[in-house]
């Protein structure tokens, strides 16, 4: 999708009426916070109005006054969340476009200004893990380090998750977090560096550097003989404790318990503020108490009737799959303990099916919420195919695999849902189309899978439609199969009743 093309919404005028902002937002400064030290009083105004202007639906423009704000203060964060939250808002709308107005707030001459262009093109493709790594480069560049970490922490999971990961987003991910002081992300990003190439003995020294670096900044090495020393460590103390906690991936009961308590304080001082909010749901999620999941329903229930946002319904959505998904794994065990009780067999089937009908509920209001999420698609159409929906899968991997990061694994579904219906042309076209999309490089059991698929539907359409060719065909895919891994599923099985097929229909022919 490019990024700009679509014209300025007219709701963007009735917001600037409402809130006494033009067509543009006023300029308070020549370059904001360019000209010196941040502004937060001025980007406050702008953040104000931003609020506003999200609420009446006019997101576009609530991006202009987001980012006119950051560049009064570009490492607030409450800024560039509420610019994030405006931003999901649009593309899903837009397709990933914005106007050519939007596109001028900013010439790009500044680095402030360079940094805020790469974060409005990656809003735009927030999948994009080149834009994100960008993006990061240029809070590093202000040195911004918390925007800096929260950006890059972003880049990370999008860089890994790329079909063919490169070396270069990582080094510069390790650039971009050691400027901030960030060396445990840094030594992350570099560790993800070597994994693709093992011989940079440079790369490798300067790992172990951020590693040391690291474990330094931890224990507080690195401010002996400053003003300070050690004792500046333990300054403000309970703030360091909730930044510290919030981070921390495995949390202990204390810490989560601090989490929540923090969290509801702060959605009780401000319950109208959909951060507040957002935080504590997930605090209260994160502990997963029976009562803290009533809590969270009721107050994403509030949210989501009082703002209409999506995400909170979304979240409701999960807490009701959470449930749904405790209630089947209790049935599971049961039946798996009894092995000889059909009643709890047909409990445990049961339970199964309700979930999976859940799952498509669930899934159905995104796709219709977000309607150029193609992996949202993906993921609905996995779940018809689970419950042997085929045609309606089909439908929905067909615009899943317009996503090339998503075309290999969906072609892979829509071949076996082609032979599920026995379309078997369409199958073993598809199966191949996948093959090549995969290629040479692709994951070796994934290739492996595609091919086993292929020779099914040869198979399939040997026996059928007695087709020599495709006998022939599946049979010199299954020796190939076999000479890589024999016992790879029933390979070995297939290829001797491809192999007698195949010599049945040659002689007839």
């Amino acid at each position: 999708m490019g990024l700009f093309g679509k014209k300025k919404d007219d709701t963007s005028n009735a917001a600037a009426a409402a809130t006494g902002v033009g067509g543009k937002a006023p300029s308070e400064g020549p370059t904001g916070a360019a000209a010196g030290e941040p502004e937060p009083e001025k980007a406050q105004r702008f953040f104000e109005r931003a609020k506003t202007v999200h609420q009446t639906g006019s997101h576009e423009y609530a991006m202009q006054l987001w980012l006119q704000g950051l560049r009064f203060d570009p490492g607030s964060m409450t800024g560039l969340e509420g610019y994030f939250q405006s931003a999901t808002q649009h593309a899903e709308k837009s397709g990933g476009k914005v106007s050519k107005e939007t596109a001028k707030v900013f010439d790009g001459k500044t680095p402030i200004e360079k940094f805020l262009l790469s974060v409005l093109a990656w809003s735009m493709k927030i999948k994009d893990a080149s834009l994100a790594v960008k993006a990061t480069e240029g809070a590093a560049a202000l040195d911004l380090a918390e925007t800096t970490f929260w950006i890059g922490e972003k880049a990370l999971v999008l860089s890994r998750a790329e079909q063919k990961p490169r070396k270069d987003n990582f080094t510069r991910l390790m650039e971009a977090f050691a400027k901030v002081g960030a060396y445990d992300k840094a030594a992350e990003a570099g560790d993800a560096a070597i994994k693709l190439d093992p011989t940079d003995g440079e790369l490798s020294n300067r790992v172990r550097n951020m590693s040391a670096q690291s474990t330094m900044a931890k224990g507080g090495f690195d401010q002996t003989g400053k003003a300070g020393g050690f004792r500046a460590n333990v300054r403000d103390l309970d703030k360091q404790r909730a930044l510290e906690d919030a981070d921390r991936i495995v949390k202990t009961e204390d810490t989560i318990d601090r989490l929540v308590a923090t969290s509801k304080q702060a959605y009780e001082s401000a319950p109208q503020d959909l951060t507040v909010v957002a935080t504590y749901t997930k605090r209260l999620r994160e502990r997963g108490r029976p009562e803290d999941e009533e809590t969270a329903f009721r107050v994403l229930t509030q949210a989501y009737e009082e703002t209409k946002q999506f995400r909170f319904r979304q979240e409701i959505g999960e807490l009701r799959l959470r449930r749904a998904a405790r209630a089947l794994r209790k049935h599971r065990d049961a039946a798996e303990s009894n092995p000889g009780n059909p009643e709890l067999a047909e409990r445990a089937r049961q339970a199964e099916a309700q979930y999976l009908k859940m799952e498509i509920e669930e899934y159905t209001l995104r796709v219709e919420a977000y309607p150029t999420d193609l992996g949202l698609k993906f993921e609905l159409g996995r779940r018809h195919f689970d419950t042997k929906q085929y045609e309606e899968a089909i439908a929905l991997f067909q615009e899943a695999q317009t996503d090339p990061k998503l075309r290999g694994q969906v072609l892979g579904m829509l071949g076996e849902c082609f032979l599920r219906i026995e379309w078997l042309d369409e199958a073993i076209q598809t199966y191949r189309r996948a093959i090549e999309v995969q290629g040479e490089a692709g994951s070796p059991s994934v290739l492996l899978e595609l091919r086993y698929g292929l020779v099914l539907a040869l198979q399939e359409k040997a026996t059928k439609e007695r087709s020599a060719d495709a006998a022939s065909e599946g049979f010199r895919l299954a020796s190939t199969i076999a000479i890589q891994q024999i016992s790879y599923k029933d390979v070995r099985t297939r290829r001797e009743q491809l192999k007698a097929l195949a010599s049945e229909l040659g002689a007839r022919s």
